[in-house]
């Protein structure tokens, strides 16, 4: 339901959540310069907007999205930035990405993909990040609290992100954040060695 759901509302203009904007505390990630070299990569990626981000900070960015209609966006918007070869975007399913083959990746990005997945769903996607991830890898997540709209319940409470998350990661920080104004958390983590 929710695949349907998200190319029709891509399909209908409605990606209010993709707002083509790279949030600051995103930026700042980038500018400590404490991250490793490699390969990022972006969970849920939308039209690119972050992807695109991250390739001009000289990564080579994978951008995974199950919707068809924003991976031709994205495709599109990386070329029109001069930075189609520094970016690839896959129609995958982000809890499946180890049957995908990828190169290690040193980052990962997810601005909204994970809360709204299954609770099987949730933990396949994080023993695939963890597989994809290297040793010292940094990961960002950003969830929105627990809520309904328009009869579809998602999000999460910081305390279920931790339950999944950390078996194969160590949880570094964690904020409130009112990105897209809404109640929400960021966490950062760093994949266990």
């Amino acid at each position: 339901m929710n695949r349907i759901l998200y190319r029709l509302m891509y399909w209908l203009g409605m990606s209010d959540w993709d707002k083509g904007e790279t949030p600051p505390e995103v930026k700042a990630a980038f500018k400590t310069g404490d991250l490793l070299p490699g390969p990022a990569l972006d969970l849920g990626c939308g039209t690119g907007a972050h992807a695109i981000f991250m390739a001009m900070q000289d990564r080579q960015v994978i951008g995974i999205d199950f919707v068809p209609e924003a991976i031709y966006a994205a495709r599109d918007n990386a070329l029109q930035a001069g930075l189609s070869e520094h970016t690839q975007f896959y129609v995958a399913d982000v809890t499946r990405i180890n049957e995908l083959v990828l190169p290690p990746c040193a980052f990962a990005l997810d601005m909204g993909c994970f809360h709204g997945l299954s609770s099987n769903g949730q933990r396949r996607y994080a023993k695939a990040l963890a597989g994809q991830l290297i040793p010292g890898g940094r990961y960002m997540l950003y969830v929105l609290d627990p809520r309904k709209e328009l009869g579809f319940s998602f999000g999460l409470t910081p305390a279920r992100v931790r339950e999944v998350f950390t078996p194969d990661f160590d949880i570094l920080d964690e904020k409130r954040g009112a990105y897209w104004s809404k109640a929400s958390t960021w966490f950062w983590m760093e994949r266990k060695p």
